[in-house]
């Protein structure tokens, strides 16, 4: 044969990452010739080729050695919990996968994802059963967004996180890059990592017990690759705010304006937005904080036309929003398309009421599919409307462990942990 005139290339160890990294000896065309003409060789070794790797000890071949940036590329799309088995594969695997250059990549792919394969649901169950307590579980739903949209019957785990409250009375603030912002009656603020189940207790804020409320606000400052908790304490005015590499609160300019009771700033784009009551009349506004100049500004609505009641801020996707119910006749979910422009502004769907179900309304949209089909609150549930063939439909939670959901947030499967101080810089 022809090929067995040629000499075979010796690899290369350092330049590959794989495992094992002992190299493999390839047989010269000489002593193929003189072991196939040898009488004590065995006939079938004629078939082994000079490419051929040895056997180890097991019987089994040893894994195949490949250059590092296909690794690269390989793990980084490939779940978040695959990769912590995959870490026990060798040191190198071990150390790319707590890489923040990696950690950045596989963050930035899971978000780019059209089919939010990676993306899922957090829910805040109030449990009001007979013979329990009135409380709260946050759970999050066993399937991917992209399931949701597909499969009717949904599944939930609940979260593991510290918590020293019996009663259960917690609150989703916010999610960024996987990082999840939840509070314990107010003055207990925990950043958690659902899909790592790691979680950081922050240090009290320092507002005094006295009549009023706080409020608080979770979002990522890019400009100084810094995660950040901003706490509104009302009446009177006192804001706060948590940088996660300082460890630490201070006070900053008081909010201008009178802060929605249970209502959470929204990200996006480096601010955090707040639902807010203004002049004389009370009048729904949204005002700003922009987390790196730490400035308030108000921000421009569209023109929703006559005979709106109610009006409920949000993120959708990424784009800050506001669900408009009309007489509880229909509702419209507007999207700013441009943060910060209002010609960006656009009617994404408009949402006729049940007839049947009008003491119900709808409330914050929680994600829209590839089709356009919208996932969002109604009362005490959540359904998917699809405006295309105007038709609801319901997804099926398990009876025995929810009353009603308070709350719906979708998060990212990341490896961004709460309690790597340094791992964005």
């Amino acid at each position: 044969m022809e090929n067995q005139n040629q000499k075979s290339t010796p690899t290369q160890p350092n330049q590959r990452l794989g495992s094992p990294s002992r190299e493999l000896h390839s047989t010269s065309s000489n002593e193929q010739s003189q072991k196939r003409n040898s009488p004590e060789s065995p006939r079938h070794e004629s078939h082994v080729s000079a490419q051929s790797p040895e056997l180890s000890r097991n019987g089994s071949f040893p894994p195949p050695l490949f250059p590092q940036e296909i690794i690269f590329e390989i793990l980084s799309n490939l779940p978040v919990k695959s990769l912590l088995r995959f870490r026990c594969v060798s040191k190198s695997w071990k150390s790319l996968i707590a890489d923040n250059f990696f950690i950045k990549k596989h963050l930035k792919r899971t978000q780019n994802d059209p089919e939010f394969s990676k993306k899922r649901v957090l829910i805040n169950i109030a449990d009001i059963a007979p013979r329990t307590q009135l409380g709260s579980t946050i759970k999050s739903c066993s399937l991917t967004l992209k399931s949701i949209f597909e499969d009717p019957n949904v599944n939930t785990t609940e979260i593991e996180y510290p918590s020293n409250n019996e009663s259960h009375s917690d609150w989703i603030v916010g999610s960024c890059n996987g990082l999840v912002c939840i509070t314990i009656r107010e003055n207990t603020v925990l950043l958690l990592n659902p899909t790592l189940r790691v979680s950081k207790r922050l240090p009290d804020i320092g507002f005094k017990k006295r009549r009023g409320y706080t409020v608080y606000g979770f979002g990522f400052d890019a400009s100084v690759d810094e995660y950040k908790v901003v706490g509104v304490f009302c009446y009177p005015s006192i804001v706060k705010v948590y940088s996660l590499r300082a460890n630490c609160w201070r006070r900053i300019q008081d909010f201008p304006f009178e802060v929605f009771s249970n209502e959470a700033g929204k990200h996006v784009d480096g601010t955090l937005n707040w639902a807010v009551f203004s002049g004389q009349d009370g009048d729904f506004s949204i005002v700003s904080l922009d987390l790196a100049q730490e400035t308030y500004k108000e921000v421009t609505q569209p023109c929703y036309g006559d005979g709106v009641d109610e009006r409920t801020l949000g993120v959708l996707d990424g784009y800050l929003c506001v669900l408009c119910s009309y007489r509880k006749l229909y509702a419209e979910v507007w999207v700013m398309k441009e943060y910060g422009k209002r010609e960006s502004w656009t009617k994404l769907v408009s949402i006729p009421y049940l007839p049947y179900q009008r003491s119900e309304m709808f409330l914050t949209p929680v994600s829209v599919s590839k089709s356009g089909e919208i996932l969002l609150r109604y009362g005490v549930n959540i359904l998917l409307y699809n405006p295309k063939k105007n038709m609801f439909r319901i997804p099926m939670f398990p009876y025995d462990v929810i009353s009603y959901i308070s709350q719906a947030e979708v998060y990212e499967e990341s490896l961004v942990s709460p309690t790597a101080v340094n791992q964005h810089r």
